[in-house]
């Protein structure tokens, strides 16, 4: 499936980057770091996922091979140059590090953030409630419009999609199983973050040769929102290192 994509710096001479949100967000979620890039003449290629932003949700079975087909499709309607830079949040790490693995041609260096290496139970468990009856409640009610930015985008994402994620993702385990890449890999996390918990990605991290690992203190799953200038600091390090 094709999904919507914005496209920014279109005339960009130096690369194309693909930014890759996670689960509940979409494309604008990236804004800070593509006024970062456009000005330093990159063009970013920046996809809602299906059922998120402005991508429909085809009602489907969605799985890790969904979102890859989706995004190599939408990537070649672009023509996104070999060996593009990725910058990837949580899902979208592990879409980025996946399609690394499989289609190598295509991806130069990742910029994984926030990348769940196993999902702890009680993280599942609480998403999985809010699925339920608070999800209902809080999108249908006046709260709704009053809440933050990353809270309201969750809230307008797809429950089906959302519901997809936990059913395929929830007994995810990179950890143990992080697929071989041969492109630099950089990590960075909040260490207070619930859902890819620092010491699991500093497995993973470990794991691979060609890789690097941070960790941003005081911030959580967002580590972008929470503590943006360091976030930035590292986003443009990695982005230019060799």
């Amino acid at each position: 499936m094709r999904l919507s994509v914005k496209v920014f710096g279109e005339n960009g001479k130096e690369g194309d980057v693909v930014m890759i949100h996670g689960t509940g967000a979409r494309a604008e979620m990236w804004l800070p770091q593509i006024r970062l890039l456009e000005e330093r003449g990159y063009r970013c290629i920046v996809p809602d996922l299906r059922g998120h932003g402005d991508s429909v949700d085809p009602c489907d079975r969605t799985g890790l091979e969904a979102h890859l087909d989706d995004i190599v499709e939408t990537l070649a309607a672009y023509e996104v140059g070999p060996q593009a830079v990725f910058a990837g949040h949580s899902l979208g790490s592990i879409i980025s590090l996946e399609l690394a693995a499989r289609r190598p041609e295509l991806v130069g260096k990742i910029l994984a953030a926030a990348m769940p290496g196993k999902v702890p139970a009680l993280t599942v468990m609480t998403f999985k409630a809010f699925l339920g009856m608070p999800y209902q409640i809080v999108k249908g009610s006046l709260l709704h419009k009053n809440l933050g930015w990353r809270e309201r985008v969750l809230l307008d994402t797809s429950h089906h999609s959302l519901k997809q994620i936990l059913d395929n993702f929830a007994d995810l385990n990179y950890v143990d199983n992080l697929p071989a890449v041969s492109c630099p890999v950089h990590f960075v996390v909040g260490r207070l973050d619930p859902v890819a918990p620092a010491h699991h990605v500093e497995t993973m991290h470990k794991s691979l040769p060609n890789s690097s690992f941070l960790v941003i203190e005081w911030a959580g799953h967002n580590c972008m929102d929470s503590q943006p200038a360091q976030f930035n600091r590292w986003f443009l390090e990695k982005m230019f290192e060799n």
